[in-house]
């Protein structure tokens, strides 16, 4: 049987959870993660509400030894994306965790991003938004249905 070790984000607009293995998160959690004494948050682009938004990363992992992993992580496709910063001289992106639908095909993305996306609350490491529209300086996939 596989095994994966799972944390969820719990959207901080709308509550919406989603699971993802621990290895896609932590580049997350290095990069531009704030950290309380009980709470990680990330960027996080929900794929229920479409905001972006600092979310929390539910403290303790739960291990899954009858995980699916053939079907993880359940009709999305997870995206770590650096989008560049509303402060023009700002060299600080926006880094986030975007989890959309596998029905999202990768050359749609940016129609996808500029059409339904809106800000509340992620920002980059020096505490300002991304620019709107939109702009990606880069994306990459991390997981996706299999």
């Amino acid at each position: 049987m596989d095994e994966a070790v799972l944390r969820e984000i719990v959207c901080h607009t709308c509550s919406h959870r989603t699971r993802h293995r621990l290895p896609t998160l932590e580049p997350l959690m290095w990069l531009q993660a704030l950290m309380s004494e009980n709470n990680i948050y990330i960027n996080y682009a929900c794929p229920a509400c479409s905001t972006l938004t600092r979310s929390r990363i539910e403290s303790g992992a739960k291990i899954s030894e009858d995980a699916d992993l053939a079907k993880f992580p359940g009709g999305l496709s997870v995206y770590i994306m650096f989008l560049e910063c509303a402060k023009s001289d700002c060299e600080s992106p926006v880094i986030l965790l975007a989890p959309v639908t596998s029905e999202v095909r990768e050359v749609d993305l940016m129609a996808h991003i500029r059409e339904h996306w809106s800000t509340h609350g992620a920002v980059c490491a020096k505490g300002y938004p991304p620019t709107y529209p939109y702009a990606v300086r880069i994306w990459k996939q991390l997981e996706s249905e299999r």
